[in-house]
């Protein structure tokens, strides 16, 4: 089977930054460089990548924005981690803990704000711990693919907040990844207990020591990664609101770049993106356990 995978493998791998390409001069205009679009190679490019992102296209717009490339490459690299011997035990194990702790996340967002006085997220329907309702498709996939991401952000209306809508958002926002620190805190106990014996060992199904490692794993990636300050993470807006004034309006101008930013350091940050979350992950996690 190698003669197969390899080539395969390889295959996608070169598709994936053709995806990857096609994001990046997409971009170009946003920086003011005009991409003339009958350009031979643009064509090409179009041409290789369409088939893949229009069957996508249709469930992965934000706004004006189409992720329908960003989902594409990160799902070639969940298949090519799987051609690479990736257990399905280890998926079903990263899929189950995202459910709940995504839904935790996003739940302990909307339950602060409604305390906080903002009734939004409730009346909304958020205010619940019902994966269908936060689970986000990008942020899902990412999460599969990379270990890492991100559910639907929680409406919220600062206007309401106690405390004011500086201080209040800031307190809404430190919430969700406080809530995956105690998720990770509370299944960190058992284990130290000894309860993380693997019972069984199968590729196909997660015993209860894999299980309880994601769960503390995935939830620390996610209380480190949720709090780097740049816009959408919860981190943005804590800083915002620990920050004075002028200082806050003039990062809170930068939210519309923030997205990009993130983009950016996930794809191109290597070491950077290392230090600022595996690095801290791996250090809480060693804690943990």
């Amino acid at each position: 089977m190698e003669f197969i995978v390899q080539p395969l493998f390889y295959i996608l791998e070169v598709l994936k930054w053709i995806i990857l390409a096609r994001v990046l001069l997409s971009w170009l205009p946003v920086a003011g460089i005009r991409v003339d679009p009958s350009n031979p190679l643009i064509r090409v490019l179009h041409q290789i990548t369409d088939p893949i992102l229009r069957p996508l296209s249709r469930f992965s717009r934000i706004g004006m924005m189409d992720l329908s490339p960003l989902i594409a490459f990160f799902l070639i690299g969940f298949v090519q981690q799987s051609l690479r011997g990736r257990p399905l035990s280890q998926t079903i194990a990263l899929a189950i803990v995202l459910v709940i702790a995504f839904s935790v996340h996003e739940c302990a967002h909307a339950w602060t704000a409604y305390q906080l006085g903002d009734p939004t997220a409730r009346d909304q329907g958020r205010l619940t711990l019902d994966p269908r309702t936060h689970l986000d498709v990008l942020g899902t996939i990412m999460v599969l693919a990379v270990g890492f991401g991100w559910a639907k952000p929680v409406p919220v209306n600062p206007h309401n907040l106690r405390h004011g809508p500086k201080t209040g958002m800031a307190m809404v926002a430190v919430a969700g990844p406080l809530s995956n620190l105690i998720l990770a805190a509370i299944a960190a106990v058992p284990y130290r207990m000894g309860m993380g014996e693997p019972i069984f060992t199968s590729s196909l199904i997660p015993n209860p020591q894999e299980l309880l490692l994601t769960f503390i794993w995935l939830n620390t990636v996610l209380f480190v990664f949720n709090l780097l300050p740049i816009a959408p993470l919860d981190g943005f807006n804590v800083l915002v609101g620990l920050l004075p004034y002028p200082a806050s309006e003039s990062l809170r101008k930068l939210a519309p770049a923030g997205p990009l930013i993130l983009l950016l350091l996930v794809f191109l940050g290597g070491n950077l993106f290392t230090r600022l979350v595996i690095g801290p992950t791996n250090f809480l996690f060693g804690l943990l356990i």
